[in-house]
């Protein structure tokens, strides 16, 4: 049996019976074990393939949440935890083998240290997700000119928020080598892949939202409402999670975040005169890409 560490890994997961078999897969696999973890699903399917003999040893938890919103599911989970330090990923996630190891030693001998810890999260090909947002940020003029007056005129910081609400998942290209070890801090806002001292929840912003629809930048509310109360956000290189390859947002998929980046808004004293600018460039950017992507397939 490999060490257990005291750190709880929390997840809420939907429809997740083959995704959580791989991350548990993945969390069994790596070098040290966290000495409890806590999955709250949406129906007890969700946890057949887990239930295996091998996994006997990984002391897990399920539980089933009547309401279908992971921020309820994770709250849920994570008042189950017996641990002051908490680590947090999705069903679709498969941790790197020293995930639990380096997510735990940032909190070794400082439990209570007043920062979040996120992992760096690639897609499946290694390369970070980040990484397709820099180059349309690198090569177009005229995508930097837009940012710039999103903001009022002020430089954006990497993983930053933007005057109007719009969320930048800029890092630096060193970060985005496939084997930089570098740690990025000084940051706004950061993804939801992350590890932090369950007392810092009291200082969060959480939206719970009781339905069944998507929490959108639910991980931007948590991580810059505790960097607005004075917490530290860093993104440690060498923590890795893999995610499947993300669908490129749509227009549908765009109209469906606008009521969360009004609550970014209006939460964090953003301003709305921005946000209604930025939400009609961006509806009139996400259709022309989806209309291309109309007409090229209407060519073919």
């Amino acid at each position: 049996m490999k060490k257990k560490l005291p750190i709880s890994v929390v997840c809420a997961s939907h429809n997740g019976r083959e995704k959580l078999s791989k991350l548990i897969d993945s969390i069994f696999d790596n070098t040290h074990w966290p000495n409890e973890i806590i999955i709250c699903g949406t129906k007890n399917e969700d946890f057949d393939l887990i239930k295996q003999k091998k996994y006997k040893t990984m002391r897990i938890t399920t539980i089933v949440s009547e309401i279908k919103n992971q921020t309820i599911q994770r709250e849920t989970a994570i008042n189950k935890t017996k641990n002051t330090i908490l680590a947090q990923c999705d069903d679709d996630l498969e941790l790197d083998k020293n995930y639990i190891n380096l997510m735990y030693q940032h909190f070794k001998n400082k439990p209570n240290l007043k920062k979040v810890v996120s992992a760096a999260i690639l897609f499946k090909n290694k390369k970070h997700q980040a990484i397709r947002w820099n180059d349309i940020f690198k090569n177009s003029l005229l995508f930097r000119s837009i940012v710039l007056f999103l903001n009022f005129g002020k430089k954006t910081k990497y993983m930053s928020i933007l005057k109007s609400g719009r969320i930048i998942p800029k890092l630096p290209s060193l970060f985005l080598k496939k084997n930089s070890k570098m740690i990025v801090k000084d940051l706004e806002w950061i993804c939801s892949a992350v590890a932090y001292n369950k007392k810092c929840l009291k200082d969060s912003v959480r939206l719970k939202l009781a339905n069944s629809s998507k929490a959108f930048y639910e991980d931007v509310f948590f991580s810059h409402s505790l960097y607005k109360k004075g917490y530290s956000l860093i993104i440690d290189r060498s923590i890795i999670a893999y995610h499947p390859l993300t669908v490129p947002t749509s227009l549908s998929t765009f109209i469906q975040t606008i009521p969360s980046q009004w609550k970014i808004v209006t939460i964090f004293n953003k301003s709305i005169f921005l946000f209604l600018i930025d939400i009609f460039i961006f509806f009139i950017i996400h259709g022309l890409v989806d209309l291309s992507a109309i007409v090229k397939k209407y060519k073919k």
